[in-house]
């Protein structure tokens, strides 16, 4: 008998890249997993009266900042990828004569749109403040999830 080896499986750019966008998953990081035992331990004891729910307020926080920030990171690398095919296209397009573009629509669009967004940024601003003692374990978490490697 013999045996045949098995082919690796060969897989084009896109499904390694979406592959490593979904590895490395955040609950296998050192500080999130010390944040969801300091959580359990804040609710045990913020159930049997012997503390306040402080303790389990902050680091639920920091869970939920640390998984905001690490989804983060993955969407900044998914949308760069998307941003330059896009501009790719736009560019072949462009030089090829299909498409004209308005530059003064585009620039009135990306304005409108930008001070949409520093609105609704302010907004968050004010909600955050409200909150600071949530607000900074939510924001170190973001911090070491989106660092997450």
């Amino acid at each position: 008998m013999s045996t045949v080896p098995v082919q690796a499986q060969k897989s084009g750019f896109l499904a390694k890249t979406l592959g490593t966008l979904a590895s490395d998953p955040p609950w296998a990081a050192k500080s999130f997993l010390a944040a969801g035992a300091t959580t359990v331990a804040g609710i045990g004891a913020w159930l049997s009266d012997m503390m306040s729910p402080a303790l389990a307020r902050g680091g639920a926080s920091f869970l939920g900042g640390f998984i905001l920030g690490w989804a983060f990171r993955k969407t900044v690398k998914l949308a760069l990828i998307i941003a330059a095919s896009l501009f790719a296209l736009i560019a072949i397009l462009k030089t090829t004569g299909w498409i004209h573009l308005d530059w003064t629509l585009i620039e009135a669009d990306a304005t409108r749109t930008l001070d949409w967004a520093r609105g609704k940024a302010q907004g968050f601003k004010e909600v955050v403040t409200g909150y600071l003692p949530s607000a900074g374990a939510a924001g170190v978490g973001a911090l070491f999830g989106f660092r997450k490697k």
